[in-house]
């Protein structure tokens, strides 16, 4: 019976690299794909780091040299030692904040938070190609004051945070969102309450939730030539078929390796599937897909930051030619609002637009396949319109892209630029690649 499993095991990996070597790339897609690889490896080669015309505060030069400094590779007892510090770190931050809560409480004072406003566009910076919140002192603060019947909620959901961080940091364990929210179900009600209160703490004590031992439940996909090699000594092969589900502890990798030649960030997990059916890991490889199932969770937005920085591919992004696929295109590109504390992780500004452009439905697409916007859709357009980082030549594209789709009227999927799934893993995508039609 073993045998007969054996010599079954060898007979489809047989098969599937017969089938593979018998498709033959147009060798204008793949001169095309060594060109993406090729000016990529010459572009990080001769990068330089490009700083902003103004004064930088400490804290975003900490961030720039930090950011840097993770080229060089670090052993495990040097990547323990770094990890053990910030952990007893944060565990004195920790309780020093709530040391001046039960001192504020115990002199009769009304105990009070001051928190950076997440809520505010302004009360960001964009001349380091990402969504960054202005530091402390810069920056709109928000005091909340547990006296206050509308702070405190939000005051009782920060203190209960924290407590919880500080057990977690103690023990040196780890725990999903979701896992939090079920603690208490009684004090959030919902998980965006209990969302907020993460990221509440996570600006107080500027730190990203994961060193916190708050992680979050990944729900993304990734195929393709790479092999995740974890630090606890597992190892995670993507190359199977429907894909393979993000770790959630995105920061527990170890390294990656792959023979991938560019990544390419698909919007939609339907698209993704049919991508993969049709052979694209094959047809338009060696590449790298990866899918946040619509809008992307912090998981999918990380794992993406790190494969471009350490393998040092281009990534091109897929979505729908309409407003919420251009707000996941930007999401991934500049970073969000409510995560803008994190944008140095999660934003990856070097993100290209290969489609569906707003120019693609009106050429390609059918009348009979184009949707009519809707005023919600009209609504999202005259908001992202507004974002500040498309004052930039690169962003002015984009803008352009949208105050055209506002003006036609119509949008589109992805389907609707390609008759078929295999039309648009044989024809949409290589003809974009080919001609290197890419924005951003």
């Amino acid at each position: 019976m073993e045998l007969m499993n054996r010599d079954l095991s060898m007979l489809t990996k047989n098969l599937a690299a017969k089938s593979a070597s018998v498709f033959k790339q147009d060798p204008k897609l793949v001169a095309a794909i060594d060109k993406l690889y090729s000016k990529n490896e010459v572009k990080n080669l001769n990068s330089k780091m490009l700083l902003p015309d103004r004064r930088l505060n400490f804290l975003e030069v900490q961030e720039i040299l930090d950011h840097s400094s993770k080229d060089k590779e670090q052993g495990p007892s040097t990547f323990l030692q770094e990890k053990n510090n910030i952990r007893k770190s944060l565990i004195k931050n920790v309780e020093d904040v709530l040391r001046k809560i039960n001192d504020s409480a115990e002199n009769g004072d009304t105990p009070m938070l001051v928190i950076r406003n997440q809520r505010l566009w302004s009360n960001c910076v964009y001349d380091l190609d990402r969504v960054t919140l202005k530091s402390f002192v810069d920056a709109k603060k928000t005091t909340l004051s547990y006296s206050n019947r509308e702070h405190k909620t939000r005051f009782n959901a920060i203190v209960f945070v924290l407590t919880k961080v500080h057990e977690l940091l103690s023990k040196n364990l780890c725990v999903t969102r979701r896992e939090l929210f079920y603690q208490n179900v009684t004090r959030f009600r919902n998980q965006s309450n209990l969302d907020e209160a993460v990221r509440d703490v996570c600006c107080l004590l500027q730190t990203p939730p994961w060193n916190l031992g708050i992680i979050a439940t990944a729900k993304g996909l990734i195929a393709g030539s790479v092999k995740i090699h974890m630090k606890d000594g597992s190892c995670i092969d993507c190359f199977g078929a429907g894909g393979t589900l993000i770790p959630q502890d995105v920061d527990g990798i170890k390294e990656f390796r792959s023979t991938a030649k560019y990544i390419l960030v698909v919007e939609k997990d339907a698209v993704f599937q049919k991508l993969l059916d049709e052979g694209a890991l094959v047809r338009l490889g060696p590449l790298i897909i990866l899918t946040g199932k619509g809008y992307p969770d912090v998981c999918t937005r990380q794992l993406l930051c790190r494969l471009v920085n350490e393998l040092r591919l281009r990534a091109l992004a897929l979505v729908d030619a309409d407003p919420h696929g251009y707000e996941i295109f930007l999401t991934y590109k500049y970073g969000s609002l409510a995560q803008s504390h994190l944008s140095q992780s999660l934003a990856c500004s070097s993100l290209q637009l290969l489609g569906a452009r707003h120019g693609d439905v009106m050429t390609l697409a059918t009348k009979e396949s184009r949707l009519a916007l809707t005023s919600r859709d009209k609504r999202k357009i005259v908001n992202l319109v507004k974002r500040p980082y498309l004052n930039t030549a690169t962003g002015s594209i984009i803008r352009k892209d949208l105050e055209d789709m506002l003006k036609s009227g119509v949008k589109a999927e992805i389907e609707a630029l390609s008759p078929t799934a295999a039309a648009l893993c044989d024809s949409y995508l290589p003809s974009k690649i080919i001609q290197a039609d890419y924005l951003g």
